[in-house]
């Protein structure tokens, strides 16, 4: 009798719990109509609550509840966060209900995994990766995620975001309670939101929420941050026993100070051996080129990320000996070459990758994730970046051109505008030689020349890889036609122009041919054929990789007896972003048809005001390229 009252009461518990799991507020059907449009997710209710103990120490509690709506919102099934030295994640639980709601199955730590922050290029990491993906077969559930962040050490915050792409938002609300003393420092883009804020004897509570919030529609081509935010951050911080204050630039310059104060002194020996290596210069910018050359020449580099190691640079001395280092330790050490022949320099701090859009100047925060150094010399100012062993000395590249970096002068942080993309560094230059038969067969010699960014695209996709590889990027990138045979060479000259010489035979060269005539394009790859998406009203600036100028120049050596019977016109076309230029002309006496054009492309961003006139401009060079050349035997 008592085993059978023990089973029954045991049977309702877990049944009373099970019932008590299930949530049909959860249920997808109570999700509003206006928020399922062009949304693959709804945030249901998202709750962030950060209290700050003191600057170096503080508690985040997270909760988050997503309904997935089909298989295209499933990065709303993926947890993720990344543990290390100072960011543990406590108290996991994870549950899934189905789309009405009802409980299916709960998740705790030990159901995640959990692995080293592999980047790819760090040699030594100590950072950790948590994650887990809920897995599901059918569309809608929903995921509830509870969990917890203690911080031992804080450098920044959360940015609060009122809208997500692709992801609709029914209630979120992100609070944020410190100490009066450390006041949260906040600023909104793209968006128009006030905290709410709640002061309780010496602490103080900011609250941002929002309600009933449709997808944003981030459209093609947008910087990858040029969402909506409210850009958040803290007043005093603390990173490893390293305290600092980030109310103004020149504030966190001097924290970055005490970060790199002491590393970057070379041995006396060392300071002899730059001195001597720099003693036939005849001025400081050539000074500068020649240890440039041997930090490129001898040295490499890999990330260390160990502790602070993601601020703090290894020391000269430690790069001098083991020959490598990340940006951090490369730039310090450049740094210091530079200090031993008495040239001044500067640590720069800076935001890197071509879709990135410059930091706020007016509003100090940690949006950095590189290094480069600055040079002022009394002409000119030489920026250097230090990672790149084939880089053109003095200059950065679409990495980190056109930004704001943070110097690190001897008294604190000064904000400075890094150099503009010029269209000139980055040149791509074609040259073709078609024998073209009658039957329509072709042998083509073509030779490429490029500079700059286009020269390392050609390295990475052409001199390091297998011959599959650089098939289909001649073909599927480029636009070669596709050829029946193929031999490829490539040499890089000191001049930092890079020539690609391709022979090729073709079977069918023509577009297409009717009877004895013969229809071309005006070159056998695709000059131009970027086309900008149709948008009435952009709001979004659009970023293009970089500036650049193109140009080629394409001979048809036709058979005998054979004639162009109609010859596209000369074409000049020019808009605010660009210009474009065409010609079209027959040498009868070599039986060569010569075709050469050539684009300029300004500026890498193309402002949202600006879009409509681009777009044109783009379609109209696309229209002039589509013209057919037709040739016939007389």
């Amino acid at each position: 009798m008592k085993h059978l009252l023990t089973a029954i009461i045991f049977t309702f518990l877990v049944c009373a719990q099970a019932h008590s799991q299930e949530k049909p507020q959860y249920a997808a059907s109570l999700i509003p109509d206006s928020l399922k449009q062009n949304a693959n997710s709804v945030i249901r209710e998202q709750t962030e609550t950060l209290v700050i103990k003191k600057p170096g120490k503080g508690r985040q509690e997270i909760k988050r509840v997503i309904t997935v709506l089909n298989e295209k919102g499933e990065e709303g099934m993926l947890f993720v966060e990344f543990p290390d030295k100072f960011r543990k994640i406590d108290d996991i639980d994870i549950n899934l209900y189905d789309a009405n709601g009802k409980y299916i199955r709960q998740y705790k730590r030990k159901d995640l995994e959990k692995v080293a922050g592999d980047d790819g290029f760090s040699l030594v990491t100590d950072n950790k990766i948590l994650y887990g993906y809920i897995r599901t077969d059918k569309y809608p559930v929903t995921i509830e995620y509870n969990y917890a962040i203690v911080y031992e050490g804080f450098l920044e915050y959360d940015d609060f975001y009122p809208q997500t792409v692709d992801q609709s938002i029914q209630q979120s609300v992100y609070s944020i309670t410190t100490d009066k003393s450390n006041n949260i420092r906040y600023k909104n883009y793209r968006c128009d939101l006030k905290p709410a804020i709640r002061e309780e004897g010496n602490s103080i509570t900011y609250t941002w929420s929002v309600k009933n919030v449709q997808p944003y529609q981030k459209e093609r081509g947008s910087a990858r941050r040029d969402v909506p935010r409210v850009l958040i951050a803290p007043t005093l911080f603390e990173m490893d026993d390293y305290d600092g204050d980030m109310s103004s630039w020149d504030s966190y310059g001097k924290w970055q100070i005490t970060l790199i104060n002491q590393t970057n002194k070379l041995p006396a020996d060392r300071v002899a051996y730059y001195q001597n290596l720099v003693k036939d210069a005849k001025s400081e910018r050539e000074k500068v080129q020649i240890l440039y050359k041997h930090l490129q020449e001898n040295y490499r580099y890999v990330s260390i990320q160990l502790g602070i190691g993601g601020w703090k640079p290894f020391t000269a001395d430690f790069v001098e000996k083991k020959k490598y280092g990340d940006c951090k330790a490369l730039s310090n050490f450049m740094y210091a070459m530079l200090n031993a022949v008495n040239i001044r320099s500067h640590y720069a701090v800076i935001n890197a990758g071509s879709d990135e859009m410059p930091v706020d100047k007016d509003f100090p925060q940690t949006a950095f994730n590189h290094v480069i150094l600055c040079v002022p010399l009394a002409s000119d100012t030489v920026w250097l970046e230090c990672t790149d062993r084939t880089q053109p000395f003095g200059e950065l590249g679409n990495f980190t051109e056109n930004r704001n970096a943070l110097l690190i002068t001897e008294k604190g942080g000064v904000m400075v505008a890094t150099p503009r993309s010029k269209p000139e560094q980055n040149l791509y230059q074609s040259y073709s030689f078609i024998d073209f038969a009658e039957d329509g067969s072709g042998k083509a010699s073509v030779d490429i020349q490029t500079r700059g960014e286009f020269t390392s695209k050609f390295r990475n996709y052409v001199l390091n890889a297998d011959d599959q590889r650089k098939k289909s990027f001649l073909i599927n990138t480029i636009g070669f036609k596709q050829p029946d045979a193929m031999e490829l060479t490539q040499k890089i000259n000191n001049t930092d122009i890079s020539t690609l010489h391709l022979s090729m035979q073709i079977e069918k060269v023509p577009d297409f041919s009717a009877g004895p005539k013969h229809f071309l394009n005006s070159r056998i790859y695709k000059f131009w054929d970027k086309a900008l998406p149709k948008s009435e009203k952009r709001q979004n600036d659009y970023y293009l990789e970089f500036p650049f100028v193109q140009s080629d120049s394409t001979v048809y050596q036709l058979p005998e007896g054979y004639k162009p019977e109609n010859i596209p016109k000369a074409a000049t076309i020019n808009s605010e972003m660009g210009s474009f230029q065409s010609n079209y002309y027959f040498d009868e006496a070599k039986r060569q048809l010569i075709t050469t054009c050539s684009i300029r492309i300004n500026k890498h961003v193309i402002p949202a005001a600006r879009y409509q006139e681009t777009l044109v401009f783009f379609s109209d060079v696309i229209k002039e390229q589509q013209q057919k050349i037709v040739v016939r035997k007389q």
